[in-house]
């Protein structure tokens, strides 16, 4: 289906110099006047470069002037992109906080058109150990292996974890399945002690931070009180089964 085209009260500074490279590209494989035409109604379509460069394949085919070839260059430019963007990030070896992940994580999610999910693992010193993507889906849903997950933290004796992923054609906030899957990975990290410090999601407004989020921690407090409250009634168990036996610890 194709889309609405955004209505704007005219080109901004941003928008001539995205239309001036993005005609650039093309006339690479298309006639002057072609590309520049196609490049103004890329982005009357789709809002902007970063947009377009995602676009999937039939929706750009749908603009007058398109190719298959100039199509196909677009993705290839996205790849290029993404893999520069990675490039620049791999001398950040140490992750502090929400920026400084954000910017070892976006790279590898920069420009895919289908979910993913990334993990970056880092010492006791916060550096970089390991950062890749560990699953991929479809748009709508991404399976998440924990088991994977876990025992990557394992074998790269990981202190801290990280996860990351994107919504290529929706929003930075997190759905409900979100919120429970990083729960899930949450507890089952626990086993191991390695913390989740962060899951990010990145959209097309942005990034959403669950550790920068206040809900999200109060349900984080609510959670280890409750877990305190039932090692408590363990241990009390425990007690009274002592003193049942005397004192000794057999069956234990």
């Amino acid at each position: 289906m194709a889309r609405t085209r955004k209505k704007s009260a005219g080109p901004s500074a941003m928008e001539l110099r995205q239309r001036a490279v993005l005609g650039k590209l093309l006339s690479c494989l298309l006639p002057p006047e072609t590309a520049a035409r196609a490049a103004g109604e890329l982005l009357e379509v789709f809002g902007s470069l970063s947009e377009v460069l995602v676009a999937p394949e039939k929706e750009l085919l749908e603009i007058a002037g398109m190719s298959s070839p100039a199509v196909r260059l677009l993705g290839a430019t996205a790849e290029a992109a993404r893999e520069t963007l990675e490039d620049q990030a791999s001398g950040l070896r140490r992750v502090y906080d929400t920026e400084s992940a954000a910017s070892v994580l976006f790279p590898k999610l920069a420009g895919r058109k289908t979910e993913a999910v990334v993990l970056l693992l880092l010492d006791g010193q916060k550096r970089v150990i390991y950062n890749n993507i560990v699953c991929e889906g479809a748009i709508s849903e991404v399976p998440m292996y924990i088991r994977k997950i876990v025992s990557l933290c394992i074998d790269h004796d990981a202190a801290f974890a990280l996860l990351a992923h994107n919504h290529p054609s929706g929003q930075a906030m997190p759905s409900r399945n979100d919120v429970v899957v990083t729960r899930q990975v949450e507890l089952a990290l626990e086993s191991v002690q390695v913390p989740l410090s962060d899951h990010l999601v990145f959209g097309s407004n942005g990034c959403f931070s669950f550790a920068a989020s206040d809900a999200w921690n109060q349900g984080r407090m609510d959670m280890w009180d409750f877990q305190r409250e039932q090692l408590e009634i363990a241990r009390a168990m425990e007690r009274e089964y002592l003193e049942k036996q005397g004192g000794r610890r057999d069956g234990f």
